[in-house]
C-alpha cells in the first residue's frame, strides 16, 4: 500500500524536557498525568482545533498503572478515577473534551512497533488527522503532527507500507529518526512495516 501526505504542522517534545500546559486551568492541570500533559502540551502545539486523531503509545500511562497494582497488593482497593486514567484512550478523550471535538480518536499500543503502527493508522484515515506518539516512560517524550493531504507545490511525503518479512537489515522505527524527520532534519526512514521519503514538488 502507498499513499502520500503532507505535515502540516508539527511538535517535538525530547526525552527530558518539560511540557508546556501552562494553557490548562490549574486545577484541571494538577490532576493531569504525566502522559497526559505530554500529548496536551504536543496537541496543543500542533492545532487545537477538532480533528480526528491517533494516540500511539508503547508503554502508555506507566506511573498510574504501577500505583493501581501497588494499591491492589497493598490492601485491595482500585481507585475509580486512577483506573478510568490509566487505559491509552485516557489522554485523546481527556483532550476530546477540552477541546469539544466529537471527531473519531484511536488508541494504539503495538509495542516495540507503536510509533509506525499509529502513523499507518492515521495514515490510512480520512485526512486531516492529529497523530501523536508519546511515552511517560524514558524521561518523557514525545511527537505530534498534522497529517493533511498535498496541495499544490507544498513538501511532502511518500509512504509505502512493507512486509514485515521483508530485508531483515530494516529494524523498528526509533523514536530519535522520527523525531529527526518530522523537525526537517532528516529526508527519509525506512524500517520493518513502513519507507517514508520526502517528495519535493517542483514551484
Amino acid at each position: 500500500m502507498n499513499c502520500s501526505f503532507a505535515i502540516a504542522a508539527s511538535a517535538v517534545l525530547a526525552p527530558g524536557e518539560t511540557p508546556d500546559v501552562s494553557f490548562v486551568e490549574p486545577m484541571v492541570r494538577r490532576r493531569l498525568s504525566p502522559l497526559q500533559k505530554i500529548y496536551f502540551a504536543l496537541a496543543n502545539k500542533v492545532g487545537g482545533a477538532p480533528l480526528s486523531a491517533v494516540f500511539a503509545s508503547r508503554d502508555g500511562e506507566d506511573s498510574l498503572t504501577r500505583r493501581i497494582v501497588d494499591d491492589f497488593h497493598e490492601d485491595g482497593s482500585v481507585s475509580p478515577h486512577r483506573f478510568s486514567a490509566s487505559v491509552y484512550n485516557a489522554a485523546p478523550g481527556l483532550w476530546s473534551v477540552r477541546t469539544a471535538n466529537r471527531s473519531p480518536y484511536t488508541a494504539i499500543a503495538s509495542g516495540d512497533d507503536s510509533i509506525e503502527a499509529g502513523l499507518l493508522e492515521a495514515l490510512w484515515g480520512a485526512r486531516p488527522t492529529l497523530y501523536v506518539y508519546a511515552e511517560e516512560t524514558g524521561g518523557g517524550y514525545g511527537a505530534a503532527v498534522l497529517l493533511v493531504e498535498k496541495s499544490g507545490s507544498e513538501s511532502a511525503f511518500a509512504c509505502e507500507a512493507r512486509s514485515a518479512a521483508g530485508d531483515p537489515d530494516d529494524g523498528r522505527l526509533a523514536f530519535s529518526d522520527w523525531a529527526d524527520l518530522v523537525s526537517g532534519r532528516r529526508e527519509s526512514i525506512r524500517c520493518r512495516w513502513i519507507s517514508l521519503s520526502r517528495v519535493r514538488s517542483a514551484d
